[in-house]
């Protein structure tokens, strides 16, 4: 435990609450029942009939007695709340407050209480502060309380709840979707968007699934006192799409080179281009030479897809780039053109709204959002008109398989083939949960970073 002091220099305009020995012991051994599932983090707390807003709620009477009690405050932060008007409710003056805020700051600034979080008071049973307990990551809790050894100190540290990181293996059949396929079988969902993100250069998740295709997917999850609070790495994923298998295994390589996806021979996963520059869509125009337009009412060429999605949905960059028009283009409506490191560029109409920041000369990276899904210009109703063009010229962005990016170097090929083979075997077990602990998975985690 590391502790600091703020010292007996900081005096209260109250006299201190002297507590006996027995009252401490009891002080003590409250916290200790108290649930650590209680400390909120982006969501996860106590119930709501617990937790205090504009005034604070009593959500529990700790003690033998009631010159002894230890009481509980739970307040959920709002906008209008401060750490300040928080310990005012309990009359702690403000020379006290700022002390508080000195001693915690080397871990957390409490004037930056984020809202919607928890912060627990307790108090004696006179309703004098005596400690304060604020989450601050996922299982990091900021712990202040009065230093009973030295009147009117305080002191602060950071204590751990309970923690694991597990390796979860889900996989499935699709029947409806991948997503809702894979809910069904277990899979976290921000887990089914990073494969979706993995496979998205070779599997479009809108047009290319077909029923009864397989899916098999291995991830981190970090669980805290035995709740599930956040996933991690996908460490290796397997598609059977349409008859054809695709194998992703994550490897972080020596060298200052991003970690990325690789097949089972070392190739990358990651292309020059998106293959969609939309997450949820469906294609309701496809690449035409002599297309008849709706509105129009003629034969023109259709240069682009066009992808029916809701007003407002974002709009991906495909590739790394430079943006080289971002504005008004015609029968276009809002438009953006991004010029990429190569010979390709892409175009994106029909924008509901170009994102701040989106102008000319600006780059960006792949995966970055730009714009927003609407029915500007000539349009029917909201969709995405995306367009490549190669050296100038326009090409089918459906027939597109721009180049892969650099594989795996050949100084690690011998770190990444065992590493593939692990991933490829534990992709073939049956589905379980197996705690980090396990050796197997422990190296399996480690193996996938060579830093």
């Amino acid at each position: 435990m590391r502790d600091i002091d703020a010292g007996a220099g900081t005096r209260e305009r109250r006299p201190f609450l002297v507590a006996t020995l027995v009252a401490i012991t009891l002080f003590f051994a409250a916290l200790f029942l108290i649930s650590p599932n209680a400390f909120s983090y982006k969501g996860a707390g106590l119930p709501e009939s617990a937790i205090g807003s504009a005034k604070p709620i009593v959500s529990s009477s700790l003690g033998a007695s009631a010159s002894r009690q230890v009481r509980r405050y739970d307040f959920r932060i709002d906008n209008d709340q401060t750490f300040s008007s928080i310990m005012a409710l309990f009359n702690v003056p403000p020379s006290q407050v700022n002390a508080i805020t000195a001693v915690a700051m080397p871990f957390y600034d409490l004037g930056l209480l984020q809202r919607d979080t928890v912060i627990r008071i307790f108090t004696s049973a006179d309703e004098t502060w005596q400690r304060l307990d604020y989450a601050i990551g996922p299982y990091q809790v900021l712990n202040v309380e009065r230093d009973p050894s030295v009147a009117g100190a305080v002191k602060a540290w950071i204590s751990e709840l309970p923690h694991e990181t597990r390796i979860i293996k889900v996989s499935g059949v699709i029947e409806n979707s991948l997503y809702e396929d894979a809910v069904g079988a277990g899979a976290d969902a921000g887990a089914i968007m990073d494969l979706s993100d993995i496979f998205a250069w070779d599997v479009d998740f809108a047009v290319d699934i077909r029923k009864g295709d397989r899916f098999s997917l291995l991830y981190e999850a970090l669980y805290v006192d035995g709740r599930s609070i956040k996933t991690g790495r996908v460490l290796g994923a397997e598609m059977e799409n349409d008859g054809r298998r695709i194998t992703a295994v994550y490897f972080h390589g020596g060298g200052s080179k991003k970690p990325g996806y690789y097949d089972e021979s070392g190739a990358s996963l990651s292309r020059t281009l998106l293959k969609s520059p939309l997450r949820y869509r469906r294609i309701s125009s496809y690449f035409s030479r002599n297309r008849f337009h709706p509105i129009l009412k003629k034969y023109r060429p259709h240069h682009g897809i066009d992808y029916s999605a809701p007003t407002g949905t974002p709009v991906e960059a495909a590739g790394g780039g430079r943006i080289t028009f971002a504005g008004w283009k015609s029968g276009y409506g809002n438009f953006i053109e991004v010029k990429h490191h190569n010979s390709y560029s892409t175009g994106y109409g029909h924008l509901s709204k170009i994102r701040s920041g989106i102008r000319k000369g600006v780059s960006v990276d792949q995966g970055d959002v730009i714009g927003y899904v609407g029915s500007t210009g000539i349009s029917t109703g909201p969709h995405l008109h995306y367009e490549v063009r190669q050296g100038g010229r326009v090409v089918n962005p459906l027939g597109l398989k721009s180049e892969p990016k650099e594989g795996v170097a050949k100084a690690d090929k011998p770190a990444f083939a065992a590493l593939a083979a692990e991933v490829i075997r534990q992709l073939g077990l049956p589905d379980a949960a197996v705690s980090i602990a396990n050796g197997r998975f422990t190296s399996l985690s480690r193996m996938a970073s060579l830093r």
